[in-house]
């Protein structure tokens, strides 16, 4: 039997890593501590057990979880794919012809599902799905009722466990028919995306690192925009902005002073972050001064 994974990633080692120093070491701020830190990627970002289910009111012999590590083992398949391609957008050197295309055909598909698996999985999000909660429409389903009397008779119990379960593997991967992750992923084809590369300054991320919001300091426009760091230089604008269907899947060079902006908007979003992340602390600290 496989080994159970405890700690279970809500922001993939794979891109932290990213945004390790020399050493591979994050350098980070914690804003309930109130101080700069450096720790491996494995370290950071994860919750005991997260994905889990624990089995209620079920028979003991069945473990304390409902197909333990189910879903961490579904999203270890995802980031072998996701990591290939995050690899190759950051490997690219801004072309000097500005319309070269970045991502191609399937490229593009797994790049979307990354952004979506990236915001879903985060406990803050997983919270507001009502994730841990029954619905009271479905406490008396004529199938959950089904299901209930089955399991009672051959002795398991834990229909709400399973139910449960269900609802997490729905909402949260992309293997059960009318899943919610490709709800979102067709939302998210409807907006343009632009990658920019910052030449002589670096890109910063947090333990929520997809800002969701119409930052005006990103779009200068009130409409709806998505916001990733992708790695110290490369980071990804999604929105239907002025002039973001002629930038769509392109690079566009940046200086510092947009860079600068584009981390102030991180440090500052509005989505419940603890973590700030950086390669160095020099950089982590720019953008806690007026927080400490």
């Amino acid at each position: 039997m496989d080994k159970q994974t405890i700690k279970e990633h809500y922001v993939p080692q794979f891109y932290l890593k990213q945004f390790s120093d020399i050493n591979g070491l994050l350098h980070i701020y914690d804003f309930k501590q109130k101080k700069i830190y450096t720790q491996k990627p494995k370290n950071v970002c994860y919750e005991k057990n997260l994905y889990e289910t624990e089995w209620m009111d079920a028979n003991p012999k069945l473990g304390k979880f409902v197909l333990p590590n189910d879903i961490e083992k579904t999203y270890c398949k995802y980031e072998r794919e996701f990591s290939t391609v995050l690899n190759k957008i950051i490997q690219c050197v801004p072309s000097p012809y500005p319309s070269a295309l970045i991502l191609y055909g399937e490229e593009k598909e797994i790049f979307f599902r990354f952004i979506v698996n990236l915001i879903l999985r985060n406990p803050r999000n997983m919270n507001s799905l009502n994730l841990g909660e029954i619905e009271p429409d479905d406490i008396n389903n004529i199938e959950m009722i089904k299901l209930r009397n089955l399991l009672d008779d051959i002795g398991f119990g834990g229909a709400n466990s399973v139910y449960l379960a269900a609802k997490k593997k729905i909402m949260l991967t992309e293997e059960m028919e009318d899943n919610f992750p490709k709800i979102c992923y067709e939302d998210l084809k409807k907006l343009n995306y632009s990658f920019f590369y910052a030449q002589d300054y670096e890109f910063i991320t947090s333990d929520v690192p997809v800002c969701v919001g119409d930052d005006s300091i990103i779009t200068e426009e009130n409409k709806t925009c998505i916001y990733l760091a992708l790695s110290p230089r490369v980071a990804v604008v999604f929105g239907n902005y002025k002039n973001s269907k002629k930038f769509r899947n392109r690079m566009t060079i940046i200086n510092r002073k947009i860079v600068e902006k584009f981390n102030m908007v991180l440090s500052k979003h509005n989505d419940e972050k603890q973590l700030l992340i950086g390669n160095s602390d020099k950089l982590i600290k720019k953008y806690i001064s007026d927080k400490e």
